[in-house]
């Protein structure tokens, strides 16, 4: 009994651990940090088909009652699959066929293909007749420009959108008659360092013997039933820089917001808007119709195991009326379909309800989805939205907060400081009158100066007590720069003691700055900070320069000792202390808009400071201008070398270490062999 117990057991875990997903492929998402984070599945592997008998198929498009356009390049033909029954409706063979390479459907069931070695683009009406071929413009706008069409995407009035290959200008742009209207938009061009330094020195001469910069082409477009247009362009370095996913305004400029790391082959939009998007890694990314990242899924492992999700070479997509979605192997020459689970509908259904307005059913639906995934970002970003169009502007922070999401959090700050100040507006008014007028009464009582002599008599008190008056020393130094360091030199005022409070101080205040800003400028959290690199980089990178400043002021006559240039420092650091503490304390009540004021603060703390220690080094090392501008080049440069000098000897200590390490490993396991 006992082992069939233990049997049933083992058969239930194991069922429980292979029913977690049905997929095989992983579903990622992006967390408040911006990391992707693997989330529960948003699509499941659905059918297979590997029975159409294509050969390096390369584009796909839904038409109505979800019969999908095959194009099939290898075997010179347009398949018309039906995705429902899961059979082939007809294929339409024409002789003018080359390499039919994309195609596109029309809401009235126009068929468009693009054959790149033809070098046209045919029409097939309804009833598969070519009705007409739209070849290279006659256009002298368009000149010598080669016209091998391998994509297109025609918007409802007819106007085609088409990417030739190597065409760099831009996306194609013809009418319905084939008249050329311009190049749509470009990618700009990116360059090297190498390349931008060339840019900057080289003589036009030179210039002229490098090779040409050329802007990367268009991989794929898609027009919606609206009539906008997207595009999306391969390689890494164009993804980096923002190019690789766009959704064009009419002027052809980028109204998407989004970044990704992906090759991206392929584009389509669903009837809500949202954008899916195929790699040459072998993942198929979501995205909301504004640029938000929804999640990405798929195996990024190219790989010629036949197992479902997993592609050789992912070359094209789109989402049928059910929302599920087809994606294209041209390799292996099949279609993988996907069905969306329950999660993901959930995330649909919220958007579709926020798009129409309706912000509380939405934020329902917001909910309903993190009942799936508790920190999902785009949920929480969706009820805050939600509750921002809905005024309740508290709860609205507290979701953009989990959500990381600082614009939109700033939005409902504002609006709550708004509503703060309106509030005690009348107060804040009152206290300010009151004061004032406390201040002139004081005035007018105190016409024999008594009070404010015993003010002026307790501060000088406080001011040369035997201890206090060398820590706030650095007040003098910030007021009267100049005399304050000649008393200084000459040993009358300021103390080792004194600095290194003053020292503490700087510490402490560039610690709590970079710990506890506000949310919108706070860009890294506390148990993401490597406290080793804080503190030992801020304690090491200040004594250095006092030890190089010394060394290099011993070369050169100064006449300052060690000791004297860490005080001047110490003291010069007040001014950028009160800052740091400033701009912390105000960072937690300005918006996105007004962070400029905090960068104008830093900037005037760190010039205060800087003046200070400029003049502090010349006077106490009695330079001239010049010399104290010399002593400080020649301080950065010891330090440099210091800097690289002490990472070289780190890495050796770390490898001899490990050799070390290694050695004693090897003699412990010969040692127990012999016994």
């Amino acid at each position: 009994m006992k082992k069939l117990t233990a049997f049933i057991f083992i058969i239930a875990l194991f069922n429980s651990v292979t029913a977690y997903s049905q997929s095989t492929t992983v579903n990622f998402a992006a967390n408040k940090k911006g990391r992707f984070v693997p989330t529960q599945d948003g699509y499941l592997p659905d059918r297979n088909i590997t029975s159409l008998g294509l050969k390096k198929p390369e584009n796909i498009a839904f038409g109505k009652n979800d019969i999908l356009y095959i194009a099939d390049t290898g075997n010179k033909r347009i398949v018309l699959f039906d995705t429902r029954s899961g059979n082939i409706v007809r294929e339409i063979l024409y002789e003018g066929f080359k390499s039919p390479r994309g195609v596109f459907i029309t809401a009235d069931e126009i068929l468009y293909v693009a054959d790149s070695v033809a070098g046209a683009v045919y029409i097939f009406n309804s009833k598969d007749e070519c009705i007409k071929t739209i070849y290279a413009p006659n256009s002298i706008a368009f000149g010598d420009t080669q016209f091998s069409p391998y994509r297109i995407g025609v918007d409802p009035r007819g106007s085609m959108y088409i990417i030739g290959e190597g065409v760099f200008n831009g996306i194609i742009h013809l009418s319905n008659e084939g008249e050329f209207l311009g190049f749509f938009a470009s990618n700009k061009t990116t360059l090297t360092f190498v390349q931008l330094l060339q840019k900057i020195f080289f003589t036009e001469r030179q210039k002229q013997g490098l090779l040409d910069r050329l802007p990367l082409t268009f991989s794929n477009v898609f027009v919606d039933s609206r009539g906008v247009v997207y595009s999306t362009s391969m390689g890494r370095d164009v993804a980096r820089a923002g190019q690789a996913i766009k959704k064009h305004d009419m002027s052809g400029r980028n109204m998407l917001k989004t970044a990704t790391t992906m090759s991206i082959t392929d584009i389509t939009v669903d009837p809500y808007g949202n954008i899916f998007t195929t790699s040459t890694e072998g993942w198929i990314q979501v995205n909301s119709g504004d640029g938000e990242e929804i999640f990405f899924f798929g195996n990024g492992n190219i790989s010629n195991e036949d197992i479902a999700g997993w592609y050789t070479e992912l070359v094209s997509i789109a989402v049928s009326s059910q929302g599920h979605i087809w994606a294209l192997d041209s390799e292996k020459a099949f279609l993988q379909s996907y069905t969306p689970t329950e999660y993901t509908e959930a995330i649909y259904h919220a958007q579709q309800l926020f798009n129409e307005g309706h912000y509380v059913e939405a934020g329902k639906e917001w909910n309903n989805v993190l009942r799936f995934n508790q920190m999902s970002v785009l949920a929480h970003n969706g009820l805050g939205k939600s509750f921002l169009y809905q005024e309740d502007y508290v709860r609205a922070q507290y979701e953009f907060f989990v959500a990381g999401n600082r614009g939109y959090f700033s939005q409902a700050f504002w609006e709550t400081r708004n509503i703060w100040l309106l509030k005690n507006i009348p107060y804040l008014l009152i206290a300010f009158v009151v004061f004032f007028a406390g201040l002139f009464v004081l005035k007018m009582a105190d016409k024999n100066q008594v009070v404010r002599k015993t003010i002026n008599k307790s501060i000088n008190t406080i001011m040369n007590a035997k201890y206090l008056n060398t820590i706030l020393f650095s007040f003098s130094v910030a007021r009267h720069p100049v005399d304050s360091f000649y008393d200084l030199k000459i040993k009358q005022k300021g103390s080792l003691p004194g600095a290194i409070v003053n020292f503490i101080f700087i510490f402490a205040a560039y610690l709590i700055n970079q710990t506890s800003k506000g949310f919108i400028v706070q860009f890294i959290e506390i148990e993401d900070m490597d406290f080793n690199v804080i503190i030992g980089g801020f304690i090491g990178i200040y004594l250095l320069f006092v030890f190089c400043n010394y060394l290099v002021t011993s070369i050169n006559d100064g006449e300052g000792e060690i000791d004297d240039i860490f005080k001047l420092v110490s003291y010069s650091m007040l001014p950028l202390s009160i800052t740091l503490l400033v701009v912390t304390l105000i960072s937690h009540v300005t918006t996105e808009n007004e962070t400029f004021l905090l960068v104008f603060m830093l900037v005037a703390g760190f010039a205060w400071s800087g003046s200070l220690l400029w003049l502090g080094l010349q006077e106490v090392h009695n330079y001239s201008f010049s010399n104290t501008f010399k002593s400080l080049v020649f301080t950065a440069v010891f330090m440099l070398i210091a800097l690289v000098l002490i990472f070289n000897m780190t890495i050796l200590f770390n490898q001899f270490v490990q050799f070390f390490e290694a050695i004693i490993r090897e003699a412990y396991a010969n040692i127990t062999k012999m016994y």
